[in-house]
């Protein structure tokens, strides 16, 4: 499903909680590897961009323990959660077992165990 809305996506993956989710992160040649066992999720929306204008206007905020793998180095996740920034979301194809959400940073495949 192409450009489905945020509440298919917040719908998907709260049916994914208490799943482990492996999310594999590509942006600006970078790829990050994250595994967190999903407790819960929220979905953040701000009406100004922050003042520094890194921070998203819409945001998924995924709760629960995980590690995050960058360049063979292994460490615990900041906060207990991840963020996943919407702005500017042009595509997103869910699937029974992954989505796969693309921005204008990067794109985000989430697989679900």
């Amino acid at each position: 499903m192409m450009n489905p809305s945020i509440e298919e996506i917040t719908n998907w993956l709260e049916s994914k909680s208490s799943h482990t989710l492996h999310i594999s992160k590509e942006e600006d040649k970078d790829q990050d590897q994250i595994e967190l066992q999903l407790e819960r999720l929220e979905h953040h929306q701000h009406q100004e961009p922050s003042i520094d204008g890194y921070g998203d206007r819409s945001a998924l905020l995924l709760h629960g323990s995980g590690v995050v793998m960058t360049a063979g180095h292994t460490a615990p996740l900041p906060t207990n959660a991840y963020v996943i920034g919407l702005d500017g979301l042009k595509a997103a194809e869910i699937h029974d077992n992954h989505v796969v959400l693309t921005t204008e940073r990067g794109t985000y495949t989430i697989k679900a165990t």
